[in-house]
């Protein structure tokens, strides 16, 4: 018995201290109004109003809290293109992901995507 609880309770002690693990945003479409989002293995690829495009080049993941902080990139291309650095923040509640895009010293905006919904995107106006 004693030789069993040496075994044991650091196994507990080690289970006990760690925290929750982080959970991956399921793989597929999520979509909703001005953003598209395709979660693969490697990260996310966006698409928005106007043909701007994003990328997370890292796994999707959320904490316990449901919440994710992660870099990319964000490209404009119609106006002044070219890739730029990104953050990409946000939450995830059930079936819904709502995500904040940001680039230095600004929003680019806040949109909520659903999971398996395809995006619809407003007329761009240039």
């Amino acid at each position: 018995m004693r030789r069993w609880l040496s075994v044991a309770l650091p196994l507990l002690a080690a289970a006990a201290c760690s925290g929750p693990s982080p959970v991956r945003v399921p793989k597929g479409e999520w979509g909703g109004r001005n953003m598209d989002l395709f979660v693969d293995d490697a990260g996310a690829s966006a698409s928005f109003k106007c043909g701007a495009k994003g990328r997370i080049n890292q796994p999707l993941v959320v904490s316990d809290t449901g919440s994710f902080d992660l870099t990319g990139t964000y490209d404009p291309v119609l106006l002044n293109g070219g890739a730029r650095p990104a953050r990409y923040t946000g939450t995830l509640s059930g079936t819904m992901l709502q995500v904040t895009v940001s680039l230095d010293g600004g929003s680019v905006g806040t949109y909520e995507v659903d999971e398996g919904r395809p995006a619809s995107f407003d007329v761009c106006n240039y």
